[in-house]
């Protein structure tokens, strides 16, 4: 029986490919434009906080795998397009990138229906819950009902919405400790007034 060998990547790496070596200290800051390889792949709105908040939640590997969802998966969280190779560091970046973009879209639609700017740590948390849960689940509960953290969104109230993260914490009916963490760091994050 041969095994398979993961590869894991770094995710400081990853995000030194996504800002260009520069190391963001200002948390109150968004990444901005992001070149990777010499070629643009637009703006990112997520501060560097952000990107880490997400990066170690997700971890990083070249390979693919099934993530708890049984999922294709690769990457920082990707399941989009997942070849059955490895893949190299900038095309990590590149796909994480594009991903986030994605998440970041879905909380911007819903700030702008709120009239109403977040705060950097507002975003950052929101994005990175998003990364997590998908945009249609973010918004719609099962039955189809509009969740308590979008309503409190649209509505702009968001130390509301904030203080919904922690409930979202199961998977498949299962409180999972992985989710407990995450949703902490997301909620705390939330609440900085930056």
């Amino acid at each position: 029986m041969s095994k398979i060998k993961k590869v894991v990547c770094s995710v400081l790496a990853v995000i030194g490919l996504i800002t260009g070596g520069v190391t963001l200290n200002d948390h109150t800051k968004s990444v901005g434009s992001v070149i990777i390889d010499g070629n643009s792949f637009g703006k990112l709105r997520i501060s560097s906080d952000g990107l880490l908040l997400i990066g170690d939640a997700e971890g990083c590997r070249q390979d693919p795998y099934s993530c708890p969802a049984g999922l294709k998966t690769n990457g920082i969280g990707n399941t989009h397009t997942v070849p059955k190779n490895i893949v190299s560091l900038e095309q990590v970046a590149i796909d994480w990138v594009r991903n986030i973009q994605d998440s970041e879209q879905c909380v911007t639609a819903a700030e702008s229906i709120a009239n109403k700017v977040m705060s950097q740590g507002q975003f950052d948390a929101f994005t990175s819950f998003i990364f997590n849960t998908g945009c249609t689940r973010f918004m719609r509960n099962k039955n189809g009902s509009q969740t308590k953290i979008y309503t409190h969104i649209l509505n702009g109230q968001y130390a509301q919405a904030c203080k919904e993260l922690p409930r979202w914490v199961y998977g498949g009916g299962t409180k999972l400790a992985g989710l407990v963490n995450r949703r902490g760091l997301e909620y705390a994050r939330c609440l900085e007034i930056n």
